[in-house]
């Protein structure tokens, strides 16, 4: 059986999330975004993403409404990427992500004591 490569068969909302920002470098790309590079060679450089990711994670994002794509010029034509409400929406949640990874990261856990603790979900 091959590997599933989508969350399509589950009815949740975790899912759909994960079905839109579950692939590598999404999350990166729309926090670089919200961070102010809007444009595709800023982007690049802030992530050092190889041109064909970022590609096709950028057209995932605009395809799902998280972000849209703004002309800025036609001669040569070039795009900013600019967050929709949806992708705005998506900010506070990845700084949380964020500050979770700081904290957890390359750590047994926090320095509070609060270390294998089981959590509730």
């Amino acid at each position: 059986m091959a590997p599933r490569k989508n969350f399509d068969h589950i009815p949740h909302g975790l899912a759909r999330a994960l079905s839109v920002m579950g692939e590598w470098w999404t999350p990166l790309v729309v926090h670089a975004i919200a961070q102010g590079h809007h444009r595709f060679e800023e982007i690049q450089a802030e992530l050092g993403i190889a041109r064909n990711i970022l590609t096709d994670r950028l057209n995932t994002v605009v395809d799902k409404g998280v972000v849209e794509k703004v002309e800025y010029t036609q001669r040569p034509r070039r795009y900013e990427y600019r967050l929709t409400k949806a992708g705005l929406e998506l900010v506070p949640i990845l700084e949380m992500l964020e500050k979770w990874g700081n904290k957890w990261n390359g750590n047994n856990g926090p320095d509070d004591g609060s270390a294998g603790v089981p959590a509730r979900v």
